[in-house]
């Protein structure tokens, strides 16, 4: 699955997610399959190199899959994955507000 020396699944989860930007490709692709350069516009300003380099790995690990016809998608266990994220999407929509909007802690 991964170089990772633990055999502990969490752990190279964690291992795998803390590569950067593979937190913000993944988030990206949550908005549907694309190609690898509407990958990089969804981006931003990171390099083509660093998105291959965490796509490879991301396809690696069956987080990602490339299709011929439409691009890189989330594969189911992307998908489960990203769900995940929601509460802590919703927490930092949250979060942004209150510090917008006081300078006081909660």
């Amino acid at each position: 699955m991964t170089n990772t020396s633990s055999q502990r699944p969490i752990v190279q989860l964690i291992d795998i997610l803390g590569k950067k930007w593979v937190l913000r490709i993944l988030w990206e692709l949550n908005e549907g399959p694309c190609t690898f350069r509407e990958l990089q516009s969804r981006c931003g300003d990171l390099s083509p190199t660093i998105i291959n380099t965490r796509i490879k790995d991301l396809c690696a690990t069956h987080l990602v899959y490339k299709s011929p016809e439409s691009g890189y998608s989330l594969s189911q266990h992307g998908n489960e994955l990203i769900e995940l994220f929601y509460p802590l999407n919703d927490f930092a929509n949250r979060w942004i507000a209150s510090t917008v909007t006081t300078t006081q802690p909660p």
